[in-house]
């Protein structure tokens, strides 16, 4: 079979995502709309709303749990 005849196309099959205008951030934002509600809008400038990777450079590492021995006989 071919890349584009197969029945059940999945992402890694060349097949895409949802219809435009069927996800769920589209339909919640039409029908909000149609209330007359407003669609809150987030600023990706803040840097609350901003996904950071995380500074590893001042951790502290726990020291290692030191086992007894028991002295030889």
């Amino acid at each position: 079979m071919s890349k584009g005849r197969v029945w059940n196309k999945g992402k890694r099959n060349g097949g895409g995502g949802p219809a435009p205008g069927t996800s769920y951030k589209e339909k919640l934002a039409a029908t909000l709309h149609e209330e007359g509600k407003s669609v809150e809008i987030i600023d990706l400038k803040n840097p609350i709303n901003q996904v950071k990777r995380m500074n590893r450079d001042n951790w502290v590492e726990r020291p290692v749990r030191v086992t007894g021995q028991k002295p030889k006989v």
